[in-house]
């Protein structure tokens, strides 16, 4: 593939991590209201799925209507304060219908160690932490105060590596793509499509999920 068309494939990657890094980290979601509706026209004409207008569009109308406000509102309902907990020391066939509606619209965690091992800080963040230490990539803790291991904090990364000048940087972004990114963003895709509360960040999985499959493909 000549170098050229290598760098705008990047370039048109590192815009789609851009989006969902603002979307997912609080600190950039809070400030970037401007940035965000700039993003989702740009790629409302450059979908990746036939499917995908919709949920550009939905974006597009509350931004340009109400600002960030709403979506901040959401953010917060979905991974900050849950709406409810789920009851692990209730057996599933034991709860009412109320308590699994709960369930379902408890709080999304963003972090891998707790999609994979049960609880955070684990394996996964040690090797978030050790490809992040082989690249030239260095922490804003004013873009970003979450652990390695983020959903927000990997996107931010990918978008970085992506756009690096450094060969290792670029080659580096293959493993983490596939070792962290797509892994952690599938669990959360699945997490926000089968929330029942959701308006935004269920439109903000699908669209995570149509980049996913693209993202899977350039393997």
């Amino acid at each position: 593939m000549a170098r050229d068309v290598l760098e705008s494939v990047a370039n048109a990657r590192a815009l789609y991590y851009d989006f969902f890094a603002g979307l997912f980290l609080y600190e950039l979601l809070s400030e970037r209201s401007n940035v965000l509706l700039k993003q989702v026209k740009i790629l409302k004409e450059n979908i990746l799925d036939e499917r995908d207008s919709v949920h550009f569009e939905l974006l597009e109308s509350e931004l340009e209507r109400k600002g960030i406000e709403q979506i901040l509102r959401e953010y917060t309902h979905t991974f900050i304060l849950p709406f409810a907990v789920p009851q692990d020391n209730v057996p599933l066939p034991q709860k009412n219908k109320k308590e699994k509606k709960e369930m379902s619209n408890s709080q999304i965690m963003l972090y891998l160690s707790h999609y994979l091992e049960g609880h955070l800080n684990g394996k996964a963040l040690l090797q978030a932490r050790t490809l992040t230490k082989q690249s030239t990539f260095r922490l804003n803790t004013q873009e970003c105060k979450e652990s390695e291991e983020h959903l927000g904090f990997l996107l931010l990364l990918m978008r970085y590596l992506l756009l690096s000048p450094n060969e290792g940087d670029r080659a580096l972004s293959v493993q983490v793509v596939n070792e962290l990114v797509i892994p952690l963003g599938d669990f959360v895709v699945d997490a926000l499509i089968q929330r029942e509360d959701l308006s935004y960040y269920a439109s903000v999985g699908y669209l995570l999920q149509s980049f996913l499959n693209v993202e899977r493909s350039l393997k």
